[in-house]
């Protein structure tokens, strides 16, 4: 392989000349893109410096005498009566590249610190628009294939049958549950099932049987989660209790949708237009933190806290595969922090145990990562303290962990995270995520987003007004 000479018409673009300041003219589009950047206290600072320093930087300038980069410098250049002015020249000309010149400037003036508006006036100018044509077309190639498809008849019927009278006093109880934890909508049922034991409900009215009122009481045990999944099935049907109010995390879905026209377009992208802004909470604190959660049931409780304080939030649903170790550590390296911690809640049973230990060990001793442990929950000291009941099916014997877990806890009871109440886990999850912060960086934090949002807030009336025109 040969090497190019280098000559010296590499560094054409870096040779200074010295030009007459009054031959040097600004370009009128940088007023359109960085506003009036002249403050007066900030031109003092910059005239002072560069009679003491001189100018470090020489400006530069068009082929025909614009200046790209270097606006505040020739206005202090001209306080202070400079006749001469150092530029380095390039070959392009504003002449020529009138339509363009915007773009140009911005990627002369990468350097410059800029405000919310500044910074969008240069996405929108390097934003290229989506070939819809091309989109469409591509769109409608596949639609062309030719499918066959054969359809099955189904003739089965589907029936829900209305609650009966004896189960009222239940779905009495299950809705009180469910209003009082409208907050974390939508549920699970294990959630609502644990919530129901802190004051358990009959299942059925009493009536003259073999059973005893004491055998309907709800109780912690599979028969009465099963009645549980049973009414809930009925309520929602019957409209006793919302539809939104339980989900099924383990069971995505995705809606692919068109919208109904450009108008129906326009009106969701201007609703969310310059809305939804967040500074980096954590970018000036002095730990990485992260939070890992062992199952879905956790994202509408500790994903809320997590986005409030800008932390990562992942789900294993069980022991994490490489992929997500390998973002944990990606995540870590681009924070340029050198030490982390990372917060786990888990069930308290052999897997919940090990696989936050599990966590632990593949971040040090894999990716090299200096990482403290915290576990959020499920811990001994909280099955005391809150008198958490137990998970009906105790630990697995079969389970490899089984021996070590009944050897370390004494039992084969378990506790699932669902057992803690969503509100106590979100307080803790607080605490655990503020003990590892400086909490005056992170005030200093707040008050400067709260600023750039009253800007874009500002910036986004502004254009309104001016699209109503």
């Amino acid at each position: 392989m040969t090497e190019r000479k280098i000559t010296a018409s590499d560094f054409q673009d870096y040779t200074v000349e010295f030009v007459p300041f009054r031959d040097i003219k600004p370009s009128p589009e940088n007023t359109d893109l960085y506003g009036n950047t002249h403050d007066e206290q900030q031109l003092k600072d910059l005239v002072s410096s560069i009679e003491r320093r001189g100018l470090d930087e020489p400006i530069i300038v068009s082929a025909d005498n614009y200046v790209m980069s270097g606006h505040r410098r020739r206005v202090a250049l001209r306080r202070l009566g400079i006749h001469l002015v150092p530029v380095r020249r390039k070959s392009i000309s504003r002449a020529e590249n009138r339509g363009e010149w915007p773009r140009i400037l911005a990627e002369y003036n990468t350097q410059r610190v800029k405000t919310p508006g500044m910074l969008l006036r240069e996405a929108l100018l390097r934003r290229q628009p989506d070939n819809a044509v091309d989109l469409l077309e591509r769109h409608r190639e596949r639609s062309r294939e030719s499918i066959t498809a054969n359809f099955t008849p189904v003739n089965r019927p589907k029936e829900i049958k209305p609650i009966s009278k004896a189960k009222k006093p239940f779905l009495k109880a299950v809705k009180k549950v469910v209003d009082e934890m409208v907050e974390f909508w939508p549920l699970t049922v294990r959630l609502i099932h644990y919530q129901l034991l802190n004051d358990p409900p009959p299942i059925a009215a009493y009536q003259r049987s073999s059973k005893t009122a004491e055998d309907l009481i709800y109780r912690n045990d599979r028969k009465s989660y099963e009645a549980l999944i049973k009414l809930l099935k009925q309520a929602r049907y019957f409209g006793e209790v919302s539809m939104s109010a339980i989900d099924d995390p383990t069971r995505p879905q995705k809606r692919n949708a068109g919208f109904d026209d450009v108008k129906d377009f326009v009106d969701q992208e201007m609703s969310g237009f310059l809305n939804g802004y967040r500074l980096d909470l954590q970018r000036e604190q002095p730990r990485h933190i992260e939070v890992m959660g062992e199952k879905n049931t956790l994202l509408n409780i500790l994903g809320p806290i997590c986005t409030d304080y800008c932390v990562p939030f992942f789900l294993g649903r069980g022991y994490c595969s490489t992929p997500v170790w390998r973002d944990v550590a990606r995540r870590f390296k681009q924070s340029g922090k050198s030490e982390m911690t990372l917060i786990v809640a888990s069930d308290f049973d052999p897997e919940g145990l090990d696989l936050a230990e599990d966590a632990i060990a593949s971040l040090r001793e894999l990716w090299d990562i200096p990482v403290d442990y915290h576990r959020l929950g499920v811990t001994r000291d909280q099955i005391n303290a809150l008198n958490l009941a137990a998970d009906f099916n105790p630990a697995k014997d079969t389970s490899t962990r089984f021996k070590r877990f009944v050897r370390e806890t004494g039992s084969e009871k378990t506790w699932e995270l669902e057992a803690l109440p969503p509100a106590y886990l979100q307080k803790q999850l607080c605490a655990a995520i503020e003990a590892n912060m400086d909490m005056e960086v992170y005030e200093a934090a707040i008050e400067r987003e709260e600023q750039d949002a009253e800007e874009l807030r500002n910036i986004r009336s502004e254009l309104m007004q001016d699209l109503s025109c």
